[in-house]
This record gives structure tokens, C-alpha cells and sequence, in this order.
């Protein structure tokens, strides 16, 4: 078996129509999982994700679901266990504040939405995934969290993001021991990642990603994309609770 084989497992990915959910499950099927894809509204567009999947040799589904409504998470779980056996959940999906309709809204609002998709979405599917996990006596589980949570960042987005991710980084440290022995989770803190906000971003931002990462360069999905990959597979079996820094060695 190659390196971090996932053959023969099934990964529910959320908001994995594009960006960094998307190169997470094109990992995974490369590394052999049949793949549940989800999106809120980008149905097409994670159809087409789908067919590259089968491409590569597995099985994909789409399962249009909005992460932060109760009704939509329980037919996640429902219609992902009705397809087959699941190994792993990555809860990828969360609000996008910077390129959206949200860009402009007010702070309240903001962080609303935050904790609506990102906190609560992310916390109501790992617990529910996470007792099927249990039962099975197997399972996985990712979050994602942000590298500058732990260390502060200015302006509103630094505070907003800081709220959110740090309070997803506290909870995967806790279900962690409360899903041992045989669940893992283990959480993702991305650094400056390039998606739509990098593609387009200043010459400020640029310069600032530059300077803040020792490697020199922003991170790509793909980046992610492996490390998930990795915390998945039997490799990793012996790490749970941890949250690991993906930001080019950023420590600022």
C-alpha cells in the first residue's frame, strides 16, 4: 500500500466545491477514499468536483446541505450513513466574510455568521459524526482552525476569525479525549492560503504574506490538502488532539 493510503474509507468534506475543500478531496480520492462532497448553494459547480473524482477511480456523492441549520445537519448525517459506511468527517465549510455579500456588513453581523456556520456547524456535525464514530468503534475527524488565532491579529477580521477559530481549536482538543480511544481528531490551522481572497488581494497583502512567512510564498490548498490526507490515514494513528500549524513557518 502506498504512503497515507485511504483506500477503502469514505470522507465527508463540507463546503467542498471549491477552494481548499476541493484539493482535500481530490487528495483523498487520489489516496483511494470514495468521497461525500458538500455544498450549501454551489451545486453544480461541486457536481463537476464529483466527476473529477470518479475520474480518478472512486466513488463520489454530493449532498447539498447548509451546515448551519439543525434540519440540514441531521439529513447530512442521514443521507452520508444512507450511502454507506463513513470513516471520516472534515468540517472544511465556513463563512466566507471577504468576497461575498458579508464584505461590507457590520460587525454583529459578521461574527453572527461566524458562529452560525463555522463554530456551531462545525461542532453540531463532529459531535454527531463523531457518537456514529463511536459506535462503529472507528473514525476521524478534522477541523479547521487558523494559525493567528493563538497569537492575535489586527482589525476586525483578526478578531472576528480569532473568536471562531480559536473556539474550534479549543473544542477539537476536548473531543479529542472525549472520543478516545477509537475516534481521532485532530485539527488544521492554516496559514496565508491562497483562495480567492490571495488571488486578488493588494499589493499590501501580498508584500505582508511575503514578509510574515519564512518559506516565502503562500500556502496553496494542495498544502492542506496533504496534511489532511495524512492525519487520516493509518500513519497517523497515533495522533489525535492536536492542532497543527500548516503556514510555512509563520510564528507572527
Amino acid at each position: 500500500m502506498p504512503f497515507a493510503s485511504l483506500t477503502g474509507k469514505r470522507v465527508v468534506i463540507t463546503g467542498s466545491s471549491s477552494g481548499i475543500g476541493r484539493a482535500i478531496a481530490i487528495e483523498c480520492a487520489k489516496a483511494g477514499a470514495d468521497i461525500i462532497l458538500n455544498c450549501q448553494k454551489s451545486i453544480e459547480q461541486a457536481h463537476e468536483v464529483a466527476a473529477e473524482l470518479v475520474s480518478l477511480g472512486v466513488s463520489s456523492n454530493v449532498i447539498q446541505a447548509n451546515v448551519a441549520d439543525s434540519n440540514d445537519r441531521e439529513r447530512l448525517l442521514s443521507e452520508a450513513f444512507k450511502i454507506g459506511p463513513v470513516h471520516a468527517l472534515i468540517n472544511n465549510a465556513g463563512a466566507d466574510l471577504l468576497t461575498t455579500e458579508f464584505k461590507g456588513a457590520e460587525f454583529s453581523v459578521k461574527l453572527d455568521r461566524l458562529l452560525q456556520v463555522d463554530v456551531l456547524g462545525t461542532i453540531e456535525l463532529s459531535r454527531a459524526f463523531g457518537r456514529r464514530f463511536q459506535s462503529q468503534q472507528q473514525g476521524a475527524i478534522i477541523n479547521i482552525g487558523w494559525d493567528q488565532s493563538d497569537r492575535g491579529m489586527e482589525g476586525d477580521s483578526g478578531e472576528l476569525f480569532a473568536a471562531a477559530k480559536n473556539s474550534i481549536m479549543g473544542f477539537s482538543r476536548s473531543l479529542a479525549v472525549s472520543l478516545a480511544p477509537h475516534v481521532r481528531v485532530n485539527c488544521i490551522a492554516p496559514g496565508w492560503i491562497r483562495t480567492a481572497w490571495g488571488e486578488t488581494a493588494s499589493e499590501y497583502w501580498q508584500q505582508r504574506v511575503m514578509s510574515e512567512t519564512p518559506l516565502k510564498r503562500w500556502g496553496e490548498p494542495e498544502d492542506i490538502a496533504n496534511m489532511a490526507r495524512f492525519l487520516l490515514s493509518e500513519e497517523a494513528a497515533f495522533i489525535t488532539g492536536q492542532i497543527i500549524n500548516v503556514n510555512g513557518g509563520a510564528v507572527r
